[in-house]
């Protein structure tokens, strides 16, 4: 997926909670933009998936295949 479409999604305000999807079928919420870490070079996203950060995804963007909008209105395949 392209780091732009992230970048896109973690900043859209109202932020809305979001999905990404994985090459392997894993599927990762994203609840809140706080909750996240885009490298400046859009390779790789941290996601604390645990609200007393006890849990963190560490994510390689281009093994994003999806991005699904909480809304269900919108999608994003790679």
């Amino acid at each position: 997926m392209a780091p732009d479409r992230i970048r896109q999604q973690l900043h859209k305000l109202p932020f809305v909670p979001f999905t990404v999807e994985l090459a392997s079928g894993k599927r990762i919420r994203i609840e809140h933009p706080d909750y996240t870490l885009l490298s400046p070079a859009g390779r790789t996203l941290l996601v604390f998936t645990d609200p007393e950060d006890k849990h963190m995804e560490m994510i390689d963007v281009f093994l994003i295949t999806n991005l699904s909008i909480e809304s269900g209105s919108e999608s994003a395949a790679a």
